[in-house]
């Protein structure tokens, strides 16, 4: 009886235990929930874009960001809600031009970014400030392949935890990051190639990680190959090319689960917040993956509420910046007149001019890359100069031979436009089947002389790629500020017009 009785409880146990087993199996493989929220390529954008008109259209400004965002997080649990920015949030307009970035990460630091990764307009105000930044206001900037010195820069990721699941949130900055800013914002830093980074990362990031998220700012097509080279990551969000996608790109197998990460990007200068609802599911035998999923791209409309702390931050820095006369017009314009990134534009004439004139060049060439937005008709206050030309830089001469001014000019007219083409003064270009014709104050550009060039720091240390400027020894740093110039040319000229151009570029 004994031996029964024994026999029953030693089965009675066992059956607890193995059901017990099978309730902490179920409860382990119980699918995770959370939801991603990210932006991109804020570009100082702390205001609305354009007055709320009631068109539908997005209108930007973190205040109704930032309400949206609490909104979100009430409805899902804050501790189930992940905030992450592709980078850039510097540069493009006055109030953050001229809190010297200090407005864009308080607000940054409000809306409580979980990661920001490293952009090249991030630098603008060099290391040390940024460094400034990350303790003052706690924003976590994170890039896995920026190094200095042998170390990290900044961190490579960060972690975070869902009920049953472990995330990383991996950051990787542009590759060509110094072509991008100047040089002496980025000095002793290397940037390596993203894709070699995230395999080494791999390795040593899965112990802590079960679920991968890379927050990027390479540009679309470089996601793509980050994609591709490395499918362990789960989902990519993007940043550079500033493309707004109403869906994400997915690769799906004929049963329909996911091949590879899904990649998202918010557009720019906060006109969207990105929501991503993910169920993921898995263990860590097999791996995890995503389950299901919901995307949203929701745009930053005139019809959402304001938050009233971001509304009395914002106040705060503006009341800073009254004594700048920024609604001061500087002059008119009198037609539409768009930002030319493969030929002349009329900004580019008119600072290009402004800088030869100022430093007693011959031939002065600024990059297309430092104007940001076409000219729209009607009054152009101090404002808009600093959302037009965002980047301040100082005038550098060089006296160099005319080979290489020939060489720099051939690469501009070789290249694809876009932000290295060159906009000039004093001088006329034709490009035709033979190869460029090029005249220097009306002669015909002699190999063998000697020129007095002017451009701005940016090209001068070798950015968008003219390395020939950094290579000349003969230069000058004149103490003079290309936007300051531009700003003075344009208050000597009652009105701007497209008529005014000289055509400077000319094909046969």
């Amino acid at each position: 009886m004994k031996t029964k009785t024994h026999s029953f409880a030693f089965f009675l146990g066992l059956s607890c235990l193995l059901f017990s087993s099978f309730l902490c199996a179920a409860a382990q493989a119980r699918p995770s929930h959370f939801t991603l929220l990210f932006t991109n390529d804020q570009l100082g954008q702390m205001e609305p874009l354009a007055s709320p008109g009631g068109d539908g259209k997005p209108v930007g400004g973190v205040s109704r960001r930032m309400a949206l965002i609490e909104k979100i997080r009430a409805e899902v649990g804050a501790a189930n809600v992940f905030l992450v920015d592709g980078g850039n949030l510097f540069t493009g307009t006055a109030l953050s031009d001229l809190t010297r970035g200090e407005v864009d990460c308080a607000a940054y630091k409000l809306m409580g970014y979980d990661a920001v990764v490293l952009g090249e307009h991030d630098f603008d105000e060099g290391e040390k400030a940024l460094l400034g930044f990350e303790k003052d206001y706690k924003i976590h900037w994170i890039s896995a392949n920026a190094v200095a010195g042998g170390h990290n820069f900044m961190d490579s990721y960060v972690l975070r935890r869902v009920p049953g699941l472990r995330i990383g949130i991996i950051g990787f900055s542009n590759e060509k990051t110094p072509q991008l800013t100047k040089r002496d914002n980025v000095r002793g830093l290397t940037f390596y190639p993203p894709s070699d980074v995230a395999k080494g990362l791999h390795s040593i990031l899965k112990k802590d990680a079960d679920f991968f998220i890379a927050v990027t700012h390479e540009g679309l097509a470089a996601d793509r190959k980050l994609a591709k080279e490395n499918p362990f990551l789960h989902v990519i969000v993007g940043g550079y090319s500033q493309d707004a996608l109403a869906d994400p790109e997915v690769n799906k197998r004929k049963d329909g689960t996911l091949d590879g990460p899904m990649i998202v990007q918010a557009g720019s200068h906060g006109l969207y917040l990105g929501r991503l609802d993910l169920t993921v599911d898995g263990d860590k035998k097999h791996g995890y993956a995503i389950q299901s999923y919901q995307y949203q791209l929701i745009p930053i409309t005139q019809d959402l509420p304001e938050d009233p702390q971001m509304q009395a931050l914002l106040a705060k820095f503006e009341k800073k910046l009254q004594a700048l006369s920024l609604d001061e017009v500087l002059t008119t314009v009198d037609a539409p007149a768009a930002n030319n990134q493969s030929g002349d534009s009329l900004l580019g004439e008119v600072t290009a001019d402004a800088v030869r004139k100022a430093s007693g060049a011959q031939v002065a060439l600024i990059h297309s890359g430092a104007f940001t937005a076409d000219l729209k008709p009607g009054p152009f206050s101090r404002e808009s100069l600093y959302a037009l030309f965002p980047s301040e830089d100082d005038v550098v001469t060089f006296q160099m031979s005319g080979r290489v001014l020939r060489k720099i000019l051939e690469q501009s007219a070789a290249g694809p436009g876009g932000a290295a083409f060159l906009q000039v003064s004093g001088l006329t270009l034709t490009r035709s089947a033979s190869g460029l014709q090029i005249s220097v104050g009306g002669e015909p550009l002699n190999d063998h002389a000697r020129y007095k060039v002017a451009t701005n720091g940016f090209l001068a240390e070798g950015g968008a790629g003219y390395d020939e400027f950094r290579l000349l020894k003969d230069r000058e740093k004149t103490g003079l500020m290309v936007r300051s110039l531009l700003e003075a040319a344009l208050k000597a000229q009652p009105h701007l017009s497209p008529d005014h151009m000289e055509k400077r570029w000319n094909p046969l």
